[in-house]
């Protein structure tokens, strides 16, 4: 027997001695004195009406609930013991509803003037307490996994889905935030609770009157004061409406804030292992269902707490003995409402999952129309948007199973409890017990009752509901990213010197794929670096460190010789721009996309775009720079794209410009337009480019080769030409072979302007070498090492 064994054996036995001993002891005392006879004799003469002894016998269903946790870790089913927490719970419930049955049971044949004894009492209460203890053992100690108590020190293992009561309490920290339109609503929800509490009382006392004085004055007395009442019920019912209506709106703008907050905080390896359709169904639909079920159900939680407290006193004041009636059964309603709630927010939680899924597919096909129609898919997708939300229309088909159940179970419940109150209140009538004129009081008060636990079940529902959309809510909030900005380092100046130091990078969601391996080079201030290699070498990888999209696994990246993740956030990304090959503008106007992220005077803003080549079709456009330039830029062709983007980097007057194949999406014209647009603002500007383009490549200062994450050559274009075994003189070779080949296909009469040659470099026939490290580059590195 292993330690966790032994001392959960242990305790178990512990808690079961006592149990059995207090027991032993309250039944002794049957009579009120300490007699073992008291004990024994029960056995002989038993009766449900005198004897405790099935009180006693319900210690051994306690013992072996707690001898449970030590059995299962014998049989080596450790991991099932959560599972055991909602039966516990039950149990315990069950066991708490036996001591006002035995109440009822044991006062049955007791005279008016007499009382239970003190160990018939000390009995019942115990039973009630062991209960508890039970419940509390299992929750704190017994139901906990040996994993449990150990720190996880790996920071990549899963964390563990948050608790129900803790995503509850959760959620109702946003309605403290509110605290002020709560109070309100409390206030006027208190009002009119308190009024809803005195109708069934008058309700009573009018049948009373009626049936028994026959009286008109009392009649309208009575008539006269259910008015009032109503009256006041009406007003405060308002005043609540609307001060909780109003806080509901706020604690929604809450949840989606901090949502929306967490997650433009994360790095982008989140976004690469989360689709942004799944992301915004989290911030569209659970938020909403959160803000609503949440925000609705405290208020009618509340209600119904005050009401239901209310009408408790009143029934108690009544007759307690069939208060007591309503007692017992009100443990096996919560019984049935916990075994539910269970398994609703299980349902909950997939459901909301599926529709994460079907938006998912929405935003994808929605944002690729123009992909879509050019394959006519646009069957294809309809029917795939219709196989998830089949998906979600099943789960809900189940959840809608198990709400039948739950609704036939609590109605059957109620009328079961206001059946046995019928039958009880009649006995206690016909034996003098209870005034017949207080019995239609409290039979309306029990319809509230039950009215009353009815919406607190449809509360608990209504929260699994909440609880299931919250989990990914709450764990993309709390998600800390893995790159941390921390930095505070903020010069007055940077130079602009870049410097990649052994550095070796994976994705994060492919880290057993390296990337770059031992990568080493410098860009000195002002210079002009151009990386080429095939696709897949690393060379948009250098990029995406060098804006610290990702951190290296091991080396430095360092900008003055200053590791990257010191500078301040906003500070380094200011002097450091970024113009990719698919640029994304937002549905602004041009003003506000080139103004993006600074804070410049328009002036600033039209001399950038002039500098970019854009001033001139901007000013032909209806609104000039007012002109909105679409969803991600649709209303603007690629090139004006490309010099929109530009101007937007320019007008930050960067240190260091990064040129992501800027121009190798581009026709002719546009890349002279854009192209030209680049090369005359570089002065003093360091710039790592990565190009397709040969002419581009030829200008650069030097010329950075990299193959499968490595550095394999350095120069400028002339001194990697000489290098004729070099990989960078090969493959300029190879191209210029390939273009010198003549082309298998019919003649073609051409009219109209032909293309523009590039720009020469090692003879006549490369002027057809436009693209020459990128695609070129891939599909001959194996033919190249092989020479």
């Amino acid at each position: 027997m292993n330690s966790t064994v032994a001392s959960r054996f242990s305790w178990g036995l512990i808690l079961a001695s006592i149990d059995f001993l207090a027991c032993l002891l309250f039944a002794c005392l049957h009579d009120g004195t300490f007699k073992f006879a008291n004990f024994t004799s029960q056995f002989g003469d038993f009766s449900f009406f005198t004897s405790t002894i099935d009180l006693f016998l319900l210690q051994f269903f306690r013992f072996a609930l707690w001898m449970v946790p030590a059995a299962i870790h014998v049989a080596n089913k450790a991991d099932t013991l959560t599972m055991w927490k909602e039966p516990i719970f039950c149990s315990a419930l069950l066991i708490c509803a036996a001591s006002p049955t035995k109440l009822l049971l044991l006062t049955e044949k007791l005279k008016p003037d007499e009382f239970l004894t003190f160990g018939d009492t000390a009995f019942l209460v115990w039973n009630f307490i062991s209960a508890i203890i039970l419940n509390s053992s299992w929750t704190r100690y017994f139901s906990r996994t040996p994993s449990s108590y150990i720190i996880l020190e790996d920071e990549d293992l899963e964390v563990a889905p948050k608790q129900t009561f803790e995503l509850i309490f959760r959620l109702l920290q946003y309605c403290k935030r509110e605290w002020l339109w709560h109070i309100s609503g409390f206030s006027w929800l208190f009002i009119y609770s308190i009024t809803r509490i005195f109708v069934p009382y008058y309700t009573g006392q009018v049948i009373a009157t009626v049936v028994a004085t026959k009286s008109y004055p009392a009649l309208s007395n009575a008539v006269y004061i259910m008015t009032i009442i109503s009256l006041v019920s009406a007003v405060a019912a308002g005043f609540r409406g609307g001060s909780f209506e109003y806080a509901y709106a706020r604690i929604q703008r809450a949840i989606r804030y901090d949502l929306f907050h967490g997650l433009v905080k994360q790095d982008v390896a989140f976004y690469d292992a989360h689709k942004t359709g799944e992301v915004t169904s989290r911030l569209a639909a659970d938020c909403q269902t959160m803000s609503d079920t949440v925000a609705l159900n405290v208020n009618v939680f509340l209600r119904n707490c005050v009401m239901l407290l209310g009408s408790m006193i009143f029934m108690m004041k009544l007759s307690w003995r069939l208060s007591l009636v309503t007692f017992i059964l009100v443990p096996i309603i919560f019984v049935a409402s916990k075994i539910f709630g269970t398994y609703y927010d299980l349902l909950s939680e997939r459901t909301q999952d599926t529709i994460a899924e079907s938006n998912d597919v929405a935003e994808e096909v929605l944002s690729t129309m123009r992909t879509v129609r050019s394959f006519s898919c646009e069957n294809v997708e309809a029917d795939r948007f219709y196989g998830k939300l089949t998906h979600t229309l099943d789960v809900t088909r189940t959840k809608a199973i198990a709400y039948i159940g739950f609704l036939w179970v609590s109605e059957l419940f109620q009328s079961f409890i206001i059946v046995s109150v019928l039958w009880y209140g009649g006995h206690l009538v016909l034996t003098q017990k209870m005034k017949g004129d207080l019995l239609v009081s409290f039979l309306l008060y029990q319809m509230q009752l039950g009215d009353n636990l009815r919406q607190m079940g449809e509360v608990w529902t209504g929260l699994m509901q909440s609880v299931g959309a919250s989990r990914k809510v709450f764990e993309y909030i709390d998600r800390e990213p893995q790159i941390q900005h921390n930095g505070e380092y903020m010069p007055e100046n940077v130079v602009g010197k870049i410097e990649f130091r052994n550095v070796h990078f994976s994705y994060p969601t492919r880290s057993d794929q390296p990337i770059l391996k031992d990568l080493s080079f410098t860009v000195e201030p002002g210079e002009t670096v151009a990386l080429v290699g095939p696709s897949g070498s690393g060379k948009s990888s250098c990029i995406s460190l060098l804006e610290n999209f990702y951190v290296p696994n091991a080396g430095q990246v360092l900008v003055d010789g200053v590791p990257l993740e010191e500078f301040e956030h906003h500070y380094i990304h200011k002097k450091i721009a970024l113009v990719g090959q698919e640029p994304v503008l937002f549905a602004r106007s041009v003003m506000e996309n080139v103004r993006y992220g600074v804070e410049v005077a328009d002036t600033e803003i039209i001399r950038s775009c002039e500098m970019a080549n854009a001033h001139g079709f901007i000013m032909q456009t209806t609104l000039k720079y007012e002109t909105n330039v679409g969803e991600k830029g649709t209303q603007m062709s690629g090139g004006q794209k490309q010099r929109i983007a530009i101007a937007r980097a320019l007008v930050r007057e960067p240190a260091i410009l990064l040129l992501d194949e800027a121009t190798s999406a581009l026709d002719t014209e546009s890349e002279h337009l854009v192209q030209e647009a680049i090369y005359k603002n570089l002065d003093g500007k360091s710039v790592i480019l990565i190009a397709h383009r040969l002419s581009t490549v030829e200008k650069a200062d030097k010329i950075v080769v990299i193959n499968k994450g490595r550095v394999e050559q350095i120069g400028n274009h002339e001194t990697l030409l000489k290098d004729t075994n070099g990989t960078y003189a090969k493959l300029v070779q190879r191209q210029m072979m390939g273009d010198q080949k003549p082309r298998k296909r019919p003649a073609v009469a051409r009219s109209g302007p032909q293309p523009a040659a590039s720009i020469n470099v090692a003879g006549p026939s490369q002027g057809n070498a436009m693209s020459l490290l990128s695609t070129s580059f891939s599909q001959s590195a194996s033919s190249v090492t092989s020479h």
